[in-house]
């Protein structure tokens, strides 16, 4: 169970991460646009909408490490889909797809092992398919790459956050939700940029 002090540096550290992700994903729609355009409502809203997700995500990690009932396990579920939601709205639409399914086959253990790879593969469509219109966009080159990496990792980062809202109540949490490790976390960002490298040379060859 997180002592309270330890609650509160994770909710404060969700609130400026959120809002840094957030300010990164704005960028990246500026750094892809090929007709760019900036309003404050837009970034801002952008900013919102990550930063309560964060937020969200960091308190049902909190709350599911001190309460373990099976309904309130599902209520702050639903919240935090809720408050995932607003993620996909407008443009970021296209990606719930991607997002749902590796979500699920990460976090959701007790489904079939093959389900989940499965899921988990397929997952990959639209991202290659929108990693081809950037390069179609902007030609393969260094910045391509660098386009296509930011958008593999934001969306990566939207997978890893979700795992307090998809993991399922089994009995008890202290089980479910181990405690975070900073270790743990740059093994699983650096695994992700070596299959961003793989899948964009992936890309580029089939093209």
């Amino acid at each position: 169970m997180l002592a309270k002090h330890s609650a509160r540096k994770l909710i404060l550290s969700a609130v400026l991460g959120g809002l840094v992700l957030g300010i990164i994903a704005r960028l990246w729609m500026r750094w892809i646009s090929t007709d760019p355009e900036f309003t404050w409502g837009g970034t801002i809203g952008i900013a919102i909408c990550f930063t309560l997700f964060a937020v969200t995500q960091a308190t049902i990690y909190v709350l599911r490490r001190k309460v373990l009932t099976r309904r309130f396990t599902s209520v702050i579920r639903g919240v935090g889909t809720f408050f995932t939601l607003p993620l996909f709205t407008a443009a970021g639409a296209v990606m719930f797809p991607t997002v749902l399914l590796a979500s699920v086959a990460i976090w959701r253990k007790k489904i079939d092992k093959r389900v989940r790879v499965s899921l988990f593969v397929i997952s990959f469509v639209i991202p290659v398919i929108q990693i081809k219109k950037i390069g179609s966009d902007f030609g393969w080159n260094l910045e391509t790459m660098g386009r296509s990496s930011l958008f593999i990792l934001i969306y990566s980062i939207v997978v890893l956050l979700l795992k307090p809202t998809l993991t399922p109540y089994i009995g008890t949490d202290s089980k479910v939700l181990p405690k975070m490790r900073l270790k743990k976390f740059q093994v699983a960002v650096l695994t992700i940029l070596v299959a961003i490298v793989l899948l964009i040379v992936f890309v580029m060859v089939s093209g």
